[in-house]
């Protein structure tokens, strides 16, 4: 279990809870199929998949949970005709146009008769806490993603007191001396050949570079026009390599492959995947702290 795209919290307490009070508190919403009239449900589901027994997987004191989405899917189209088709009989019918109010009413009417006969698309959204280093950190492409993980998180436990990490200089004011400086990185962070930039303004323009030099004469006059950048792509001591955003989540994480290697469960799956949960999250916990101090953060 190699996270791809992670957001990161930070607990301001300490993480007190253990592993068997966190399980009773995710059986409170553990997932289940959607409702006939439900367009969509969420709830804790085992990360172990099929192997698993328990919706909390725990290993070298790190609590590993996974939350698992039900969607009805809906096409627009099919919603959009039948309201056209029903508005045009009702206003034949009476000899009157419809009025929005009216039309809102039989969009719902639409979409409850066909929430039954709907297509469902599963996804599932995986997150493990770190007491000792006082880390939630969620696998999740998406801000809204990983947002709604740690709102079923807070409401399966009453209280979760986690906020986005802080730094002293914004991300892409940071990212941008990053990229106009000569000067090797703090933390053993080098940049690779991607970035995107954008200007500020009534007019935001935005100009994005891949497999460039990044200290070329071209992109530096970005730099000089005032734009920041927003993305950029790096490398951490020829461990992790990633793209870092504005919003301090990062993606596309690819990781040595010495890394990934260095153990071999033989089709053990669970002895595999407390393997790389052990050796993921032990890079994380150097890799996180070490990036946010080179970020400046408020630690």
């Amino acid at each position: 279990m190699w996270f791809k795209n992670i957001h990161f919290y930070r607990f301001e307490e300490a993480f007190l809870t253990t592993g068997k009070q966190l399980e009773t508190a995710l059986e409170k919403n553990k997932a289940r199929s959607c409702g006939m009239l439900e367009l969509f449900c969420e709830g804790w589901t085992e990360p172990l998949g099929l192997e698993g027994q328990s919706l909390l997987h725990e290993a070298d004191g790190k609590f590993m949970i996974c939350l698992r989405r039900e969607d009805k899917i809906l096409p627009a189209s099919l919603v959009r005709d039948r309201l056209e088709e029903k508005v045009f009989a009702l206003s034949q019918q009476q000899g009157r146009p419809v009025g929005r109010k009216e039309k809102m009413d039989i969009k719902d009417m639409i979409i409850q008769e066909l929430l039954p006969r709907a297509f469902v698309k599963t996804s599932q959204t995986f997150a493990y806490i770190d007491p000792k280093n006082s880390w939630l950190i969620v696998n999740a492409s998406g801000a809204k993603k990983a947002e709604e993980l740690v709102a079923l998180l807070r409401k399966s436990l009453g209280v979760l007191n986690v906020v986005l990490p802080q730094t002293t200089i914004s991300p892409e004011v940071m990212m941008t001396q990053w990229l106009m400086s000569k000067q090797p990185l703090f933390g053993g962070f080098e940049l690779e050949d991607e970035v995107e930039l954008r200007s500020s303004g009534e007019f935001e323009s935005v100009i994005r570079c891949k497999h460039v030099d990044l200290s070329s004469q071209e992109v530096q006059a970005h730099i000089g026009t005032g734009k920041r950048v927003f993305r950029l792509a790096m490398n951490w001591q020829d461990r992790i390599s990633f793209v870092l955003h504005e919003n301090l989540s990062i993606h596309r994480l690819r990781y040595n492959g010495e890394l990934i290697a260095d153990f071999d469960a033989g089709g053990d799956e669970i002895a595999q995947f407390d393997a790389d949960f052990a050796m993921m999250s032990a890079e994380f916990s150097e890799f996180i702290p070490t990036l946010l101090q080179s970020l400046s953060a408020n630690e």
